[in-house]
Protein backbone atom coordinates (compact mmCIF):
# COMPACT_ATOMS: atom_id res chain seq x y z
CA UNK A 1 0.00 0.00 0.00
CA UNK A 2 1.44 3.31 -1.29
CA UNK A 3 1.91 6.28 1.51
CA UNK A 4 -0.01 9.84 1.64
CA UNK A 5 2.91 12.13 0.71
CA UNK A 6 2.36 15.80 1.94
CA UNK A 7 0.26 18.27 -0.38
CA UNK A 8 3.87 20.52 -1.11
CA UNK A 9 5.36 17.07 -2.16
CA UNK A 10 2.85 16.30 -3.82
CA UNK A 11 2.75 19.71 -6.26
CA UNK A 12 6.62 19.16 -5.80
CA UNK A 13 6.62 16.00 -7.54
CA UNK A 14 3.54 16.53 -9.64
CA UNK A 15 6.21 19.61 -11.52
CA UNK A 16 8.57 17.22 -12.02
CA UNK A 17 6.67 14.70 -13.24
CA UNK A 18 4.69 16.69 -16.18
CA UNK A 19 7.62 17.65 -18.30
CA UNK A 20 8.49 13.71 -17.97
CA UNK A 21 11.09 13.73 -15.26
CA UNK A 22 12.51 10.09 -15.04
CA UNK A 23 11.65 8.75 -11.52
CA UNK A 24 15.33 7.65 -10.49
CA UNK A 25 16.15 11.63 -10.56
CA UNK A 26 13.10 12.31 -8.74
CA UNK A 27 13.85 9.51 -6.38
CA UNK A 28 17.60 10.76 -5.63
CA UNK A 29 15.74 14.61 -4.27
CA UNK A 30 13.12 12.46 -2.85
CA UNK A 31 14.76 9.41 -1.07
CA UNK A 32 12.64 8.71 1.44
CA UNK A 33 9.88 8.68 -1.03
CA UNK A 34 9.44 4.86 -2.34
CA UNK A 35 9.41 4.20 -6.52
CA UNK A 36 5.31 2.83 -5.60
CA UNK A 37 4.62 6.35 -4.82
CA UNK A 38 6.21 7.93 -8.05
CA UNK A 39 4.79 5.24 -10.02
CA UNK A 40 1.00 5.76 -9.02
CA UNK A 41 1.47 10.02 -8.90
CA UNK A 42 3.09 9.18 -12.57
CA UNK A 43 -0.30 7.55 -13.58
CA UNK A 44 -2.63 10.10 -12.48
CA UNK A 45 -0.71 12.85 -13.73
CA UNK A 46 -0.30 11.55 -16.88
CA UNK A 47 -4.18 11.56 -17.25
CA UNK A 48 -4.00 15.74 -17.15
CA UNK A 49 -2.54 17.85 -19.81
CA UNK A 50 0.93 18.75 -19.57
CA UNK A 51 0.90 22.26 -19.46
CA UNK A 52 4.05 22.40 -17.60
CA UNK A 53 6.99 22.70 -19.89
CA UNK A 54 11.33 22.90 -19.19
CA UNK A 55 11.01 26.25 -22.23
CA UNK A 56 8.76 27.45 -19.25
CA UNK A 57 10.18 27.17 -16.37
CA UNK A 58 13.78 28.60 -17.77
CA UNK A 59 11.99 32.31 -18.58
CA UNK A 60 10.58 32.31 -15.10
CA UNK A 61 11.79 35.05 -12.89
CA UNK A 62 12.36 33.19 -9.72
CA UNK A 63 10.67 31.28 -7.16
CA UNK A 64 7.57 33.60 -6.78
CA UNK A 65 6.97 33.49 -10.50
CA UNK A 66 7.47 30.01 -10.75
CA UNK A 67 5.16 29.30 -7.57
CA UNK A 68 2.23 31.49 -9.58
CA UNK A 69 2.94 29.80 -12.80
CA UNK A 70 2.55 26.20 -11.15
CA UNK A 71 -0.98 28.09 -9.13
CA UNK A 72 -1.69 28.86 -13.00
CA UNK A 73 -1.83 24.93 -13.81
CA UNK A 74 -3.61 24.24 -10.94
CA UNK A 75 -0.55 22.87 -9.24
CA UNK A 76 -0.23 24.66 -5.34
CA UNK A 77 3.19 24.98 -4.14
CA UNK A 78 4.53 26.86 -0.91
CA UNK A 79 7.32 29.54 -2.21
CA UNK A 80 9.87 27.28 -0.45
CA UNK A 81 8.65 24.29 -2.29
CA UNK A 82 9.05 26.28 -5.86
CA UNK A 83 12.60 27.58 -4.70
CA UNK A 84 13.13 23.87 -3.89
CA UNK A 85 11.92 23.12 -7.71
CA UNK A 86 14.06 25.59 -9.34
CA UNK A 87 16.99 24.19 -7.11
CA UNK A 88 16.41 20.77 -8.00
CA UNK A 89 16.55 21.80 -11.83
CA UNK A 90 19.86 23.24 -11.53
CA UNK A 91 18.75 27.05 -10.94
CA UNK A 92 20.81 28.73 -8.39
CA UNK A 93 20.07 32.74 -7.21
CA UNK A 94 22.81 34.87 -7.51
CA UNK A 95 23.09 38.60 -7.24
CA UNK A 96 22.95 40.68 -10.54
CA UNK A 97 26.31 42.15 -11.45
CA UNK A 98 26.65 45.96 -11.34
CA UNK A 99 28.23 47.61 -13.95
CA UNK A 100 30.75 50.04 -11.56
CA UNK A 101 32.63 49.12 -8.64
CA UNK A 102 35.50 49.81 -6.40
CA UNK A 103 37.89 47.93 -8.31
CA UNK A 104 40.92 45.78 -6.94
CA UNK A 105 43.15 48.44 -8.77
CA UNK A 106 40.96 51.83 -6.86
CA UNK A 107 41.35 49.79 -3.80
CA UNK A 108 45.08 49.61 -3.48
CA UNK A 109 45.42 53.23 -5.04
CA UNK A 110 43.39 54.52 -2.30
CA UNK A 111 45.51 52.56 0.69
CA UNK A 112 48.62 53.92 -1.10
CA UNK A 113 47.25 57.50 -0.88
CA UNK A 114 45.99 56.88 2.50
CA UNK A 115 49.14 55.78 3.35
CA UNK A 116 51.11 58.44 2.10
CA UNK A 117 48.98 61.38 3.64
CA UNK A 118 49.07 59.69 7.48
CA UNK A 119 52.13 61.79 8.18
CA UNK A 120 49.74 65.22 7.51
CA UNK A 121 48.97 67.37 10.93
CA UNK A 122 45.84 68.61 11.84
CA UNK A 123 46.86 71.88 10.85
CA UNK A 124 47.61 70.36 7.57
CA UNK A 125 44.08 68.97 7.24
CA UNK A 126 42.45 72.42 7.51
CA UNK A 127 44.12 73.01 4.00
CA UNK A 128 42.18 69.95 2.31
CA UNK A 129 38.13 70.08 0.43
CA UNK A 130 37.00 66.83 0.33
CA UNK A 131 33.69 66.05 -1.69
CA UNK A 132 31.27 63.09 -2.22
CA UNK A 133 28.31 62.45 -3.93
CA UNK A 134 25.19 60.49 -3.59
CA UNK A 135 22.12 59.43 -5.35
CA UNK A 136 18.50 59.19 -3.68
CA UNK A 137 16.04 57.11 -5.86
CA UNK A 138 12.70 59.04 -7.08
CA UNK A 139 10.55 55.98 -8.35
CA UNK A 140 12.12 52.59 -6.97
CA UNK A 141 14.00 51.27 -4.30
CA UNK A 142 18.04 50.20 -3.76
CA UNK A 143 16.63 46.76 -3.05
CA UNK A 144 19.26 43.88 -4.20
CA UNK A 145 18.26 42.31 -7.57
CA UNK A 146 18.64 38.77 -8.28
CA UNK A 147 18.51 35.86 -11.24
CA UNK A 148 18.54 32.40 -11.66
CA UNK A 149 20.48 30.69 -13.72
CA UNK A 150 21.17 26.90 -14.56
CA UNK A 151 24.87 27.95 -16.34
CA UNK A 152 27.83 29.12 -13.63
CA UNK A 153 29.75 31.86 -15.02
CA UNK A 154 27.98 33.54 -17.78
CA UNK A 155 26.41 37.20 -18.01
CA UNK A 156 23.29 36.77 -20.54
CA UNK A 157 21.67 40.16 -21.02
CA UNK A 158 18.72 39.96 -18.18
CA UNK A 159 21.60 38.97 -15.66
CA UNK A 160 23.62 42.06 -15.98
CA UNK A 161 21.55 45.31 -14.16
CA UNK A 162 23.01 48.62 -16.13
CA UNK A 163 24.18 51.28 -13.99
CA UNK A 164 25.60 54.31 -15.78
CA UNK A 165 26.70 56.79 -12.71
CA UNK A 166 24.45 60.07 -11.98
CA UNK A 167 21.32 58.54 -14.94
CA UNK A 168 18.31 57.08 -14.06
CA UNK A 169 15.46 58.26 -12.19
CA UNK A 170 17.23 60.34 -9.40
CA UNK A 171 18.51 63.13 -7.94
CA UNK A 172 22.28 63.61 -7.37
CA UNK A 173 23.58 65.27 -4.85
CA UNK A 174 27.15 66.97 -3.81
CA UNK A 175 28.55 68.33 -0.97
CA UNK A 176 32.28 69.72 0.32
CA UNK A 177 33.67 69.79 3.36
CA UNK A 178 36.80 70.91 4.91
CA UNK A 179 38.26 71.09 8.69
CA UNK A 180 36.21 74.42 8.98
CA UNK A 181 32.87 73.54 8.29
CA UNK A 182 30.24 71.98 5.47
CA UNK A 183 30.58 73.90 2.26
CA UNK A 184 28.15 74.52 -0.49
CA UNK A 185 26.41 72.04 -2.00
CA UNK A 186 24.79 71.38 -5.69
CA UNK A 187 21.66 68.57 -6.45
CA UNK A 188 21.56 67.43 -10.04
CA UNK A 189 17.71 66.65 -11.25
CA UNK A 190 18.21 65.94 -15.33
CA UNK A 191 20.75 64.68 -17.13
CA UNK A 192 23.78 62.58 -16.50
CA UNK A 193 27.44 63.12 -14.76
CA UNK A 194 29.86 63.81 -17.38
CA UNK A 195 33.55 65.73 -17.41
CA UNK A 196 31.90 68.67 -18.48
CA UNK A 197 29.14 68.47 -15.96
CA UNK A 198 31.73 67.69 -13.83
CA UNK A 199 33.86 71.14 -14.57
CA UNK A 200 30.66 73.23 -14.07
CA UNK A 201 30.22 72.03 -10.59
CA UNK A 202 33.55 72.76 -9.24
CA UNK A 203 33.88 75.91 -10.90
CA UNK A 204 30.52 77.32 -9.11
CA UNK A 205 30.54 75.18 -6.25
CA UNK A 206 34.03 74.54 -4.96
CA UNK A 207 34.80 77.81 -5.46
CA UNK A 208 31.92 79.26 -3.91
CA UNK A 209 32.85 77.18 -1.34
CA UNK A 210 36.69 78.46 -1.19
CA UNK A 211 34.91 82.23 -1.27
CA UNK A 212 32.95 80.74 1.77
CA UNK A 213 36.14 79.54 3.82
CA UNK A 214 38.51 82.48 2.84
CA UNK A 215 40.38 80.33 1.12
CA UNK A 216 43.00 80.85 -2.33
CA UNK A 217 42.85 78.15 -5.00
CA UNK A 218 46.67 77.88 -4.51
CA UNK A 219 47.03 77.12 -1.08
CA UNK A 220 44.64 74.22 -0.57
CA UNK A 221 44.33 70.41 -1.75
CA UNK A 222 41.28 68.97 -3.21
CA UNK A 223 40.36 65.36 -2.64
CA UNK A 224 38.01 63.05 -3.87
CA UNK A 225 36.95 59.44 -5.04
CA UNK A 226 38.39 57.72 -7.80
CA UNK A 227 35.20 58.20 -10.55
CA UNK A 228 35.56 57.66 -14.11
CA UNK A 229 34.10 60.98 -14.95
CA UNK A 230 36.27 63.24 -12.86
CA UNK A 231 39.64 64.66 -13.49
CA UNK A 232 42.92 64.82 -11.25
CA UNK A 233 43.53 68.40 -9.99
CA UNK A 234 41.03 71.38 -9.48
CA UNK A 235 43.33 73.51 -11.52
CA UNK A 236 43.02 71.31 -14.62
CA UNK A 237 39.27 71.46 -14.87
CA UNK A 238 39.30 74.85 -14.12
CA UNK A 239 41.43 75.64 -16.51
CA UNK A 240 39.25 74.64 -19.67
Amino acid sequence: MTRTLLYDVQGYIKSLLLPNTLLCSIKKMYPTVGMANLSKYRREFSREPKHLLVEDQLNLDGPRNAQEYLRSINISMWLSGSEKLLNGMGFKAKRKNKTNFVSAANKKLRLAWARQHRQLTVSDWRDWVFFDKTRLNMWGSDSESFYWSDVPGTNRPHQVQPQVQGSGDGVIFWGFISGDRPGYSIAIIDGTIDSNEYVKILKKSLMQTLQYYGKQLKVFAFSENTSGVTLKTPSRCLSK
